[in-house]
């Protein structure tokens, strides 16, 4: 199964809320039929936004999609085989956006 994770460090309500709200709305504009989860992790103050779909490899999802929702909203992204990380979407030490 194939799983796309939006996450960023924060443990403010108002902030997540926002940002799952905007991030589902853009991807579900693409990919309609993803189910979205909202994972919050307050000892770590990390949260995750969690889409699934039929995808059948990491290739059906347009990269230029997840650049912009990463960029437009300051997110990391990890694209996931089977719980294993398969594609990575960050900012290195220039802060300039990467795909790895």
């Amino acid at each position: 199964m194939i799983t796309i994770k939006f996450f960023e460090s924060s443990d403010v309500d108002e902030y997540i809320n926002n940002a799952k709200a905007e991030v589902e709305d853009l991807f579900q504009m693409y990919y309609p039929d993803s189910e979205c989860e909202l994972k919050v992790d307050k000892e770590e103050i990390q949260f995750e936004i969690i889409f699934k779909d039929n995808w059948s490899s990491p290739e059906d999802i347009d990269e230029d999609v997840i650049r912009d929702i990463c960029q437009s909203n300051e997110l990391y992204c990890w694209i996931l085989i089977d719980n294993k990380m398969n594609k990575g979407y960050f900012y290195d030490e220039d802060d300039e956006f990467v795909y790895r």
